[in-house]
């Protein structure tokens, strides 16, 4: 399988497979706790910038730590830190 057809796999979730498996957002993930990206609320130019940034379906996500007041948080998908603001880490669906 070549490398555009693994990240087509990825990309795609039937609603179907979407409703079957438990989710929640990102943001809910406790320090520490890791969990697989599922999808996103919205199909728009953030849930795009956000595939671009690593979150990917399929990818693993760690939640790393959060800013003293809450907001930003700080997440590890594959390999590289990214810090994300709250909201935008709602939009984020990961497995339960």
């Amino acid at each position: 399988m070549s490398l555009v057809e693994t990240f087509a796999a990825r990309r795609c979730v039937t609603a179907q497979a979407l409703s079957e498996a438990p989710t929640r957002t990102l943001d809910e993930l406790a320090v520490g706790e890791a969990a697989a990206v599922m999808a996103f609320d919205a199909d728009d130019v953030v849930a795009r910038r956000l595939f671009d940034l690593g979150f990917a379906p399929g990818e693993s996500v760690v939640r790393l730590r959060r800013a003293p007041l809450g907001d930003p948080l700080m997440f590890r998908v594959g390999g590289v830190e990214i810090v994300l603001r709250r909201a935008e880490a709602r939009r984020i669906l990961v497995a339960a």
